[in-house]
């Protein structure tokens, strides 16, 4: 299979079978026709890779060969080894339910005639929780200890502009109007393009930033040569790190921050407008002192 799919996805398949490949690749690529962001092709990707690694040896090497015969023990010892390497079961069932549009994907093409995940059966209960802003205090000490103008601008895209992770990780430097002081999110959740506004600290670090940073397509381009941008996982590490460095021992995810601005945002001609509607001086100083390198 010669696409772009193929060349994007195919090495991440390399410990399945040619022929679970090019099933794989062929789902993928169906998903791409009907507009599916890249991130939920990764997904899918990484939800396999996970359903293989937490099985036993032997079905490891069954499934590897032909993803076919997973069988609905297969799920159930999955979600058993995912449990114990402590997955939450949000994870879990997020997992679940990509692994289960697949293995449909499969019985409607007549290569399959089960369906492996049962949704009785596999479905963790999980509790319904409110989101969980970070308090005013913790943003000041979070903030304060973050020496680093693209760590600085990345979070308080974040905060004042309610930018998702996997947002502002592939965040183009097109996509910035700083005439107009907005950003525009393309095919964000939901396959849903919007316009943000800045607010003025954020388009001072994103001056600031712009003057430091080496020109180029993203905003905060990866080190890595596998990588264009930042990943998830880059931004959870430098959360944890700043978290530790401020002597915050409750832990925050990066989403909290944008928690933080939709509890903040009022409307503006139905567009988000993420300014604080009373902003307290002590954490605008904190939040806009971009001496930093």
């Amino acid at each position: 299979m010669d696409c772009p799919v193929s060349a994007q996805y195919q090495p991440a398949l390399s410990r399945f079978s040619v022929p679970n490949q090019h099933r794989i690749l062929r789902y993928l690529a169906g998903l791409a026709a009907r507009q599916y962001a890249d991130t939920t092709l990764s997904a899918v990707v990484t939800a396999l890779n996970a359903l293989i690694r937490h099985l036993p040896g032997r079905r490891q090497g069954v499934l590897t060969d032909d993803i076919m015969r997973t069988t609905a023990q297969d799920i159930t010892d999955f979600i058993t080894a995912a449990q114990s390497a402590g997955l939450a079961p949000t994870t879990i069932n997020t997992k679940l339910s990509i692994l289960t549009s697949f293995f449909e994907h499969l019985r409607e093409e007549g290569q399959m005639t089960h369906q492996p995940v049962l949704r009785r059966r596999h479905r963790l209960l999980t509790p319904t929780v409110l989101p969980k802003p970070i308090p005013d205090t913790a943003l000041i000490a979070f903030f304060q200890v973050i020496d680093s103008v693209r760590d600085r601008l990345i979070f308080l895209l974040m905060l004042r502009c309610g930018l998702r992770v996997s947002e502002v990780c592939a965040l183009a430097w097109d996509a910035i109007d700083l005439s107009a002081g907005t950003v525009r999110i393309t095919r964000g959740k939901g396959q849903v393009d919007r316009i943000v506004y800045f607010s003025p600290d954020v388009t001072q670090a994103l001056q600031v930033w712009r003057h430091h940073h080496t020109p180029g397509r993203y905003l905060f381009p990866s080190r890595m040569r596998t990588k264009d941008h930042l990943s998830r996982s880059q931004i959870n590490v430098l959360m944890d790190q700043y978290l530790g460095a401020a002597g915050l021992t409750r832990h925050y995810s990066p989403h909290c921050l944008r928690h933080y601005a939709d509890s903040r945002t009022m409307p503006r001609q139905g567009v988000i407008c993420a300014w604080k509607s009373r902003p307290d001086n002590e954490l605008y100083g904190a939040l806009t002192d971009t001496n930093a390198a």
